[in-house]
């Protein structure tokens, strides 16, 4: 069935509101690129093991990869988890904008782009013509969810995809019979009418994020995935960050503790894992495991190490 969702990339989401300084906050670790495909890292405890596939996205739609190290994981694996994500089903989607509606748009007919200051307002205008979209697409929404569109329309009108490497990934656990499913999932609705109480200051910041979002993700996103595909960290660190946009959405109130809760259940089914036999599987953003306070350091912190397969 298909799903009126709001995809947050929950576990990805950076701690605060700043581009990831990756050369400070990377602890060293060793790291394995299966025959130049996709890094793999590896925590066991006794007769238990959690493979991190890391991820990078948005990656090019056309993006070829050698799939060959990731089925080599997959093989043997009790289950496969993929990122927590927050989603609403078509049926309360439609009962809630028919009947909150005023949590997603506007009030009266205020254009969106005349609430932004003019350097935040001309940068917007800058970018959706760049892609071609008129100002009506973005007028009647209230401004995270026009930033949030901005960006959408950008991948669209660039060939690029969230969907994927985490599509393939899940194809390739079900050819090998592994059991695939999220890490977890929350109610998106609660943040969504929340969205009137945000301040001037963090509806700006929100459309500052997810330029900057973009303008990286022009310079930068082929880049990142082409070495993604081959498993060269350099290259990753050299082109990647995490996205800024999430972090200015936590500023919704009760948004902060539901990020909290993704990453702390992240940290959770590893352990969980590491407490039976075999072996379990995780896709997850390489920010969450790289970063400061991320997955490596946690598990650094609790005596155990990241191994190469």
């Amino acid at each position: 069935m298909k799903r009126f969702a709001l995809a947050l990339a929950l576990v990805a989401a950076p701690a605060a509101a700043q581009t990831q300084d990756w050369s400070t906050n990377i602890e060293t670790v060793v790291v394995h690129a299966n025959e130049r495909g996709p890094l793999v890292w590896r925590v066991t405890k006794g007769d238990a093991e959690v493979d991190l596939i890391g991820q990078v996205e948005p990656v090019p739609q056309s993006l070829a990869w050698n799939t060959h190290g990731i089925e080599e994981t997959l093989k043997g694996a009790k289950v496969l988890y993929t990122n927590a994500q927050a989603s609403v089903g078509i049926a309360e989607g439609l009962w809630f904008l028919a009947w909150h509606s005023n949590a997603v748009y506007l009030p009266g007919d205020v254009p969106m782009e005349s609430t932004l200051p003019a350097d935040l307002r001309a940068r917007f205008a800058a970018r959706r013509d760049k892609i071609k979209r008129g100002a009506d697409r973005y007028a009647s929404l209230r401004v995270p969810l026009a930033a949030l569109r901005l960006e959408g329309d950008f991948l669209e009108a660039n060939h690029l995809t969230r969907y994927e490497p985490g599509k393939t990934v899940e194809r390739l656990a079900r050819k090998l019979d592994v059991p695939v499913k999220p890490l977890a999932e929350y109610e998106a609705l609660p943040m969504i009418e929340k969205l009137p109480t945000m301040s001037k200051a963090a509806n700006e910041a929100c459309a500052r994020d997810a330029l900057d979002d973009i303008d990286a993700l022009d310079g930068h996103a082929d880049a990142a995935a082409q070495a993604w595909a081959v498993g060269d960290l350099g290259a990753i660190k050299a082109n990647y960050s995490e996205e800024r946009f999430q972090a200015c959405i936590q500023a919704v109130p009760g948004a902060a503790a539901l990020f909290g809760r993704a990453v702390h259940d992240s940290v959770a089914a590893i352990d969980d894992a590491l407490a039976k036999p075999g072996k379990t599987v995780m896709l997850v953003g390489i920010g969450v495991i790289l970063r400061k306070g991320g997955i490596a350091d946690q598990l650094k912190a609790q005596g155990l190490a990241l191994e190469e397969p």
